[in-house]
């Protein structure tokens, strides 16, 4: 092997070990067998792409560090754990433009970022009351993101619409799509104050 490719190799396999640095084993246990249970684990051309949508957003997430992976399932969701480990579904990315994609990623850095804060600073920032839902904190926080890397906010708005269409009525999540669509189209005729 040429010392180019075996430094490119090393490199690779320094950088995926990284993610778990600080981790116990019980840790890394748990979000295997979570994974698991929601389809695998899948590395492909979504992969590629999820990564460089964390890239393309990189710019606004600051001390954020994001561990990627894509799970084999069709539904359209989204997950991240307080770790920094990031899971969108193979369906989430097949439906998601671009854009789509980008709003999915910002919203789950959303919620690292109300996870990292550990207080009540994340909703005062927002100027918003102590008792908001972390969903639509973490929808607030992603436009914020968004508009930071210079992304359409409308991007959140047509995700959430896919992903109320593709859930069905009587699922308690439709309830808080309906909300979190009405409180974005709300903050979009009324922008972020800089």
């Amino acid at each position: 092997m040429r010392f180019w490719q075996f430094s490119i190799l090393f490199s690779i396999m320094l950088l995926t070990g990284c993610s778990t640095i600080g981790q116990t084993p019980d840790v890394i246990s748990h979000h295997k067998k979570w994974a698991l249970q929601h389809g695998g684990i899948l590395v492909d051309q979504r992969h590629q792409r999820l990564n460089q949508t964390c890239h393309r957003l990189a710019p606004a997430c600051h001390d954020i560090v994001i561990d990627p992976h894509v799970l084999d399932s069709n539904n359209l969701a989204a997950y991240s754990w307080p770790n920094g480990e990031l899971y969108v579904t193979r369906g989430m990315i097949d439906a998601a433009s671009p854009d789509e994609l980008a709003s999915v990623v910002a919203h789950e850095i959303g919620h690292l970022i109300a996870h990292h804060n550990h207080s009540d600073a994340t909703t005062m920032l927002l100027g918003q009351k102590h008792d908001v839902n972390p969903e639509i904190q973490s929808d607030a926080l992603g436009c914020r993101i968004l508009a930071a890397c210079n992304i359409s906010t409308t991007a959140m708005l047509h995700t959430l619409q896919k992903v109320k269409q593709s859930t069905p009525t009587h699922d308690p999540a439709h309830a808080l799509l309906n909300q979190r669509i009405l409180r974005l189209q709300s903050d979009m005729s009324n922008p972020f104050p800089n």
